[in-house]
C-alpha cells in the first residue's frame, strides 16, 4: 500500500506530468499536434456530435498524450491512461462490444498496477526519470501466451452468451491485451510486438463498426490507426534503452 501511494502521487503529480511534458522533443510534439489535428478532421468528418461523438473526440486528444508519455517509457503514462481507458470504456459500452468492454475494463485496473511495477524499477535506476526495457525469455512468454488461449476461450464464450457484436474477432481483444499490458507492466520490449497485434484486430474491429453505422466509429478507427503507428514508434524508442 505504501508504494501505490507513492506510485499513484508520482504518476498523478501535475509537477511531474508538466515536466514530462516538457521533456519532450521536436519530434513528439509534432507527433502530438497531428494525432490531434486527425483526431479532430475525423470528428468533423464524420458530422457525429452526439455523445459518442463528442466522447470519441476527447479519448483521441487524451490518446495522444497517453501514447507519447508510454512510448517514452514516463512515469505519469498512468494517469493519461486511466484517462483514455475509463473513456474508451464508455464507447465500447455504447457500442456493445462485449470483449472490448472487457478489454478496457482490464486496462483500467492495470494501470493502477502498471504506476507500482514501474515505480518500483525506476527507483532502481540510475536514470530514474525514464523506464529501461528489458527482454522476456522464452520459458515465460510461452506460459504467458498459453494463458491467452484460455482467456480468449472464456471471453468468447461470455461473448456468445451476451450476444456481442464480431464476437471471434472482438474476443481476441481482452487475451491479446492481457498479454500486451502484462509485459508493458513489468517494462518487457516484447509488448510493442503484441501492442500491433492488438491494434491490427481494433483496425478491423472498428472498421466493421464503421461498415455497420456504429456511432463514433471512424473516429475510434483513425485512433486505432494512430496507435498502430505509436506501436512501431515505441518499439523503436525502447529497443534504445533495452537490457542485454
Amino acid at each position: 500500500m505504501q508504494y501505490f501511494k507513492q506510485a499513484l502521487r508520482e504518476a498523478t503529480s501535475p509537477i511531474n506530468i508538466k515536466r514530462d511534458l516538457a521533456l519532450m522533443n521536436r519530434f513528439q510534439r509534432v507527433y502530438m499536434v497531428v494525432i490531434m489535428a486527425v483526431t479532430i478532421w475525423a470528428f468533423v468528418y464524420t458530422g457525429d456530435y452526439s455523445s459518442s461523438g463528442w466522447t470519441s473526440l476527447i479519448t483521441g486528444l487524451v490518446l495522444a498524450f497517453y501514447l507519447i508519455m508510454l512510448a517514452s517509457g514516463r512515469l505519469t503514462n498512468f494517469f493519461w491512461g486511466l484517462l483514455t481507458n475509463g473513456i474508451w470504456l464508455l464507447m465500447s459500452i455504447h457500442n456493445h462490444l462485449v470483449g472490448d468492454i472487457l478489454n478496457q475494463g482490464f486496462f483500467f485496473v492495470m494501470q493502477f498496477v502498471g504506476m507500482v511495477a514501474w515505480y518500483k524499477q525506476l527507483a532502481q535506476q540510475q536514470d530514474s526519470s525514464q523506464m529501461q526495457a528489458k527482454r522476456i525469455g522464452p520459458k515465460m512468454m510461452g506460459c504467458l501466451v498459453a494463458g491467452a488461449v484460455v482467456v480468449y476461450g472464456v471471453v468468447l464464450a461470455v461473448a456468445k452468451t451476451a450476444h456481442g457484436n464480431q464476437v471471434y474477432l472482438d474476443s481476441s481483444q481482452l487475451p491479446l491485451g492481457m498479454l500486451a499490458q502484462i509485459l508493458a507492466t513489468y517494462g518487457y520490449l516484447s509488448q510493442w510486438v503484441v501492442w500491433l497485434l492488438v491494434d491490427a484486430v481494433g483496425l478491423l474491429l472498428w472498421w466493421n463498426q464503421i461498415q455497420a453505422g456504429g456511432s463514433g466509429a471512424l473516429g475510434m478507427f483513425v485512433l486505432m490507426i494512430v496507435k498502430t503507428f505509436n506501436a512501431f514508434y515505441g518499439m523503436y524508442l525502447w529497443s534504445k534503452t533495452t537490457e542485454y
